[in-house]
């Protein structure tokens, strides 16, 4: 019951973030560029490189952002099959990417800070990072394929600085180093800017879009993808290591557990409006996964989230 307050105040906080940037947005004429700056080239980056300094990283560890990885590609081709078999036209692009990407940083991020230790943490971070992988190579191939070639996507990827930052945080702590004490207001501070600031981003873009389709077919698809068959897969890779394989042990499944309960990416809309593939369908079905999350998340995290010690107070 204690997991399921936690996510569910932390999920309502994060919404009423998005309230107040659709308000902006719609009425103060806020523009998401200067914000999605402030985030992409600073605080991002200090996020990223602190998750993994403030702990001591092993080299198993970072062979989670490769099952992440390779999980959400999984998903997103396995989406692209399937959904062609009902849609001959760019739909089944778009549920390409959305399948196998999700919003784990601005929503489920504050929760993964707030229920894990700096271990798990840095953990759930490196598994974050193989999905952005995906999105932003894979994923985003789905829906440029006449725009842009895969080889020029993958080299996006590698000159964006959230990674870059996060894979330098990474070979310092393999090397021993951690951040001293007295940064640890600050690097909190970090924390809850780039939550707030990524929230309020997600409400400036929904203000932008010009009028909200409800497409029935295509949200119960985007759904299935994101809250069925992301867990699924999810949940079989763990019981496959947890009697199989045996790499892992329960810090690695409740990180990967979280990050499979993450509403639909907002980038979702971003990439349908500048590739205009069905831009109203898509901001509709984000929108309401974040209402959905509401209740989700907390039912799922009481669900599947083991040895987690919440402190409610």
């Amino acid at each position: 019951m204690a997991i399921f307050s936690l996510v569910f105040f932390k999920v309502l906080s994060a919404l009423l973030s998005v309230v107040i940037g659709y308000l902006a947005g719609r009425f103060s004429n806020v523009e998401k560029e200067s914000i999605a700056s402030l985030l992409f080239y600073f605080v991002a980056p200090i996020v990223f490189f602190a998750i993994p300094t403030n702990t001591h990283l092993t080299f198993n560890a970072l062979g989670i952002t490769a099952v992440t990885f390779v999980l959400s590609s999984f998903l997103g081709f396995f989406s692209y099959w399937l959904y062609g078999k009902f849609w001959q036209d760019s739909h089944k692009n778009i549920l390409g990417l959305s399948a196998g990407t999700g919003n784990s940083g601005y929503v489920v991020l504050p929760v993964a800070t707030a229920i894990f230790n700096d271990n798990t943490l840095s953990i759930y971070a490196l598994g974050l990072i193989g999905i952005a992988i995906y999105e932003s190579s894979i994923g985003c191939y789905f829906c440029a394929r006449s725009v842009s070639t895969f080889k020029q996507s993958v080299l996006k990827v590698i000159k964006l600085p959230l990674l870059n930052a996060f894979f330098f945080g990474c070979t310092l702590s393999l090397m021993g180093f951690q951040l001293p004490h007295f940064l640890n207001d600050f690097v909190a501070n970090m924390k809850g800017s780039y939550s707030i600031l990524g929230m309020v981003m997600i409400g400036v873009a929904l203000s932008k879009v010009q009028k909200f389709e409800f497409d029935v077919k295509f949200t119960m698809a985007a759904f299935a993808s994101k809250f069925l068959y992301y867990p699924i897969v999810f949940n079989v890779f763990i019981l496959f290591d947890r009697f199989v394989l045996g790499w892992y042990d329960n810090e690695y499944y409740n990180a990967l557990q979280l990050l499979s309960i993450a509403p639909l990416a907002t980038n979702t809309i971003v990439l349908a409006s500048l590739y205009k593939i069905y831009p109203e369908k898509v901001a509709t079905a984000v929108l309401l996964s974040l209402i959905f999350v509401l209740i989700y998340m907390p039912i799922m995290a009481s669900i599947f989230l083991q040895d987690v010690n919440i402190t409610v107070g």
